[in-house]
């Protein structure tokens, strides 16, 4: 509790369209510096997201996020060595050897990552983020006119979420589940400006992760929390006129 309180009442507050007091390599420092072992292996894995888009950066042969928890050639042995990386992500680099082949089968990485059992506040997090991501996925199939069927090939069509995006398939439009209707709106509002677009998802997922946070005080759940609006509102930040809508989901 003690190392909790230190770090919660040394992070500044955060807020849409003001740049952060501190950079989330400044949180990363504090945390490594007060927080237990136990505590910033949680920590890490609030970032597999992260590590999951350099990964795939790398064979792209692009610029890493210098977020990520593996960087450089690190991560280039780190994926030849069984035991550095989650055990989902070393099988695929065994299955697929060929680089096109591990793009093509890319989307089934976030598919596994999203699986993984998990706990507090990074099982609603990561619970969060799999159904953003197929909300969007589902509206951008209707408005593109993708078959669905294939953009979710490595979801399991007998899960609740997944089964009623099926079942929609035909209609002449996707309806989400009640609590994701606010989103809906935004990608119907946005979707001619995918650079807006994208920023204002950004923008709702800071929101949503805040509601979150409210009745967490000195917790190592209200850091993670605070870790991860960080890193979308720094993400925000760094919009640019390159965003594609392709950014909205982790399945295309």
């Amino acid at each position: 509790m003690t190392q909790y309180y230190f770090v919660v009442s040394a992070l500044p507050p955060l807020q849409l369209g003001v740049v952060p007091e501190l950079s989330f390599k400044e949180l990363k420092e504090l945390v490594k510096e007060n927080l237990t072992a136990r505590d910033l292996l949680q920590f890490d894995l609030l970032l597999e997201q992260v590590d999951l888009y350099n990964i795939k950066a790398l064979w792209l042969g692009l610029p890493l996020d210098e977020r990520g928890t593996i960087l450089g050639k690190e991560l280039e042995e780190a994926l030849l060595v069984p035991g550095r990386l989650p055990t989902y992500i070393t099988d695929f680099v065994e299955r697929y050897e060929e680089i096109d082949d591990r793009l093509r089968y890319f989307p089934s990485l976030y598919a596994s990552m999203y699986r993984q059992k998990r706990e507090g506040f990074l099982a609603k997090y990561y619970a969060f983020e799999r159904e953003v991501a197929l909300v969007l996925t589902a509206l951008r199939a209707k408005k593109t006119g993708r078959d669905i069927i294939q953009e979710l090939q490595f979801e399991d069509p007998h899960d609740p979420f997944v089964a009623d995006i099926l079942a929609q398939k035909d209609a002449q439009e996707y309806s989400p589940p009640m609590e994701y209707e606010d989103l809906k709106a935004i990608f119907m509002e946005n979707s001619s400006d995918p650079r807006k677009l994208y920023e204002n998802i950004l923008k709702y997922r800071f929101r949503k992760i805040g509601e979150w946070a409210e009745n967490e005080h000195f917790t190592l759940d209200r850091i993670l929390a605070y870790a991860a609006r960080l890193l979308t509102l720094e993400k925000i930040l760094e919009v640019d006129l390159k965003t594609t809508i392709e950014n909205l989901s982790k399945y295309g």
